[in-house]
């Protein structure tokens, strides 16, 4: 119709339907497995009367509701940039703009906080399992420097930033295969490391103290005794909820990242499903053995001592390394077996990094063709079929947080961050969904099932992420060892969650006005259809 000529940029979003459902099972994964397992487990020590076991598949359990909403949503509405496009076009362009804003701010924040976790716990630690294995000092030297020199490791970090945006912006169908191999290595290095730990404690025992003798650090004893403080044999309900609900923050997740990219992929409704469901059981299969394994191979005591104070400063290869450093001790005796968990698991945050920088880009070209962002932002490169110029304000932005995190101007919790995105893009997605189900969505045919799925798994969803922002913010208050380690500065992180709406709210009006005054458009229109393909 003219008028919709008139509102939007163009008649076709300039994306391509490229991809396939093993491509969004990869991006499913992307954030899963093994690292963020890890990173997760890490704030045990402030629940140190929590059931692992329980609260893990507790955590998958709670987390289905907001799978099956996104399921859903992605399948009625197959557009890319997600959440934007069902919350303009069922709630309201405010909200729209709130998320955008959330997303633009928090993804290249969560990218560049992610190249430094590459090369803690990813590439760093590879390169120090390997030197040790195969007896090469330059290697295990090269992966020790950029874990103690600052500037080998900012160096490192900025170099693997830049990297992976190259990734993010080749065409989809080839940055999709790239993410799709380097999950499949994921998925195989992370049972290659439950297999290695489920060996059990002693095991892991005999092999510590071997490495610590080395260099004259502790016995695996001494730090498992230090570790009982932080442990209780008795299960402290509050504390299990506690876990569950980071289990789920952290890991369960994000599952959402397809939903982004939606309108690019071939028989979107399907291939999104397909590859999701996929996705999601496997990715919560190695999550359950790891956790499992990791609380059988290294024991909860010694795990919560040295995830909070480390397991020796004269050992060079450190604790916080994650879990290419905890299974790659237990295999140096055996180089094959080495090389295959330094390497299978090297490229931990390679799926998640061109994913954090292309999302942003997908919800920038979505507002800017809605008019809320200059035009320019919606060009689509022909030849790479990516929107370049949002593509490259997103580089921007994430090296912007890289410099800024990596001299401490800018400290803010990941915690906190996820948080800011169950608040302000998926509660607000959960609610659309809801609202869906209750007036429909414009443009879309929906059957009594559909709204009825819609309504329940939105309504659910509501609750769960309410749920999770409530009790892990509030749970700081009562424990001062879960405030330090999970939400850090409150004042910084605070202001963050806090500024995001007043920033959205403002933005839109300006946007609207500015639209009005210019080109006699009031862009509320374009939010009455669903964009083109």
């Amino acid at each position: 119709m003219s008028g919709s000529k008139k509102i939007f940029i163009r008649e076709s979003s300039g994306l391509v339907r490229q991809m396939s459902s093993k491509h969004a099972f990869a991006k499913v994964l992307a954030l899963i497995v093994p690292i963020s397992a890890y990173y997760t487990l890490v704030y045990s020590p402030a629940l140190p009367a929590a059931d692992w076991t329980l609260g893990i598949f507790i955590a998958a359990i709670i987390a289905l509701p907001v799978f099956m909403t996104y399921l859903k949503l992605a399948e009625h509405i197959p557009r890319s940039s997600g959440e934007y496009i069902y919350i303009t076009r069922i709630l309201h362009p405010i909200l729209g703009g709130i998320q955008g804003v959330a997303n633009v701010f928090s993804t290249p924040l969560l990218a560049a906080i992610l190249s430094q976790i590459e090369i803690a716990a990813g590439i760093a630690p590879a390169f120090q399992i390997l030197g040790a294995a195969f007896h090469n000092s330059a290697l295990f030297n090269l992966g020790t420097n950029m874990l103690v020199n600052p500037t080998y490791y900012a160096a490192s970090a900025f170099i693997v930033l830049i990297a992976m945006w190259f990734i993010s912006i080749l065409p989809q169908k080839y940055m999709a295969n790239f993410l799709f191999a380097i999950a499949t290595m994921q998925v195989i290095g992370g049972i290659l490391i439950v297999g290695i730990l489920s060996q059990g404690t002693a095991a892991f025992e005999s092999a510590f103290n071997h490495l610590s003798a080395e260099y004259s650090g502790p016995t695996f004893s001494s730090l498992y005794s230090s570790g009982l403080k932080y442990y209780s044999p008795i299960v402290n309900p509050l504390q299990t909820l506690m876990f569950s609900i980071l289990m789920m923050m952290w890991l369960f997740i994000w599952f959402f990242a397809p939903s982004y990219f939606a309108g690019e992929y071939k028989s979107a409704s399907k291939s999104i499903k397909i590859g999701m469901l996929a996705g999601y059981g496997i990715a919560a299969a190695i999550i359950f053995g790891l956790v499992i394994a990791t609380e059988y191979s290294m024991t909860i005591p010694f795990f919560n001592y040295a995830s909070l104070n480390g397991w020796g400063s004269s050992i060079p290869i450190l604790a916080g390394s994650g879990y290419i450093a905890w299974a790659g001790v237990m295999v140096l005796s055996n180089p094959a077996l080495a090389f295959f968990v330094a390497i299978l698991n090297l490229g931990l945050q390679f799926v998640a990094m061109p994913l954090t920088l292309a999302i942003p880009s997908r919800v920038l070209l979505a507002m800017s063709f809605d008019r809320l962002l200059p035009e320019k932002l919606a060009y689509v490169n022909p030849r790479l079929k990516t929107p370049l110029i949002s593509s490259a304000i997103v580089l921007a932005l994430a090296l912007i947080f890289e410099y800024v995190t990596l001299e401490g101007y800018l400290v803010v919790s990941t915690i906190v961050l996820v948080g800011v995105l169950f608040l302000y893009q998926f509660l607000l997605a959960a609610i659309s969904a809801l609202v869906g189900g209750i007036r429909g969505i414009p443009g879309e045919e929906l059957t009594s099932k559909d709204k009825r799925e819609l309504l329940i798994y939105g309504g659910l969803a509501s609750i769960v992420l309410i749920m999770a922002v409530f009790f892990s913010f509030w749970y700081a208050s009562v424990n001062s060892l879960y405030a330090s380690m999970v939400i850090g500065d409150p004042t910084t992180n605070y202001a963050i969650i806090l500024g995001i709406p007043i920033v959205g709210i403002i933005y839109y009006f300006i946007a609207r006005y500015y639209r009005l005054r210019k080109d006699g458009i009031d862009i509320n229109m374009a939010f009455q259809m669903i964009p083109p393909e």
